[in-house]
């Protein structure tokens, strides 16, 4: 072998050993980008998820003092009723059916068409008891019922006592 032929062989073996390297040095960083990029998405989605739960639970704080300042000791009337329960005052005889959204409960009676829970139960600035009670085979129509026909419903247990105060 003559010199030239060396010399030929030997950039040819440059040529291929660069490109090699080339090759190579871009596969790492190629890995090393698709790694960071990885672990970059792992700590937005996790810190994403960590505020979302946070924000949740400051809300849901929110919400639960709204209930405790709004109705105080009536608020476990407020989580233990549903709608269509029948609440009925024993201090007045009066009776209503509950109509409950999410912040406030409504009382609808015979007399008047809505009614806050507070102001029903705190008649005359001073608070009578109140006991609530659930139908137990559906939804009932208390349309033109009396207090006495109410109370002997109850008697019979067609109604489920939940809670009273």
């Amino acid at each position: 072998m003559n010199i030239e032929a060396i010399n030929k062989m030997s950039d040819k073996f440059k040529c291929i050993v660069s490109k090699t390297r080339t090759t190579h040095s871009q596969t790492v960083l190629r890995n090393l980008t698709k790694t960071m990029k990885r672990r970059v998405k792992i700590i937005i989605l996790t810190t994403i998820i960590a505020l979302i739960g946070i924000v949740g639970f400051i809300g849901f704080g929110l919400y639960a003092m709204e209930i405790e300042d709004h109705y105080g000791d009536l608020q476990e009337i407020y989580y233990e009723s549903e709608n269509g329960d029948i609440i009925v005052n024993k201090k007045t005889s009066e009776f209503g059916i509950i109509e409950k959204n999410w912040k406030r409960i409504n009382i609808r009676t015979q007399k008047k068409d809505s009614t806050d829970l507070y102001n029903w139960i705190y008649q005359n600035g001073t608070e009578s008891k109140v006991e609530i009670y659930r139908p137990k085979n559906g939804k009932i129509e208390l349309n033109g019922i009396t207090y006495l026909e109410l109370k002997n419903m109850i008697d019979k247990s067609e109604f489920k006592l939940i809670t009273k105060n």
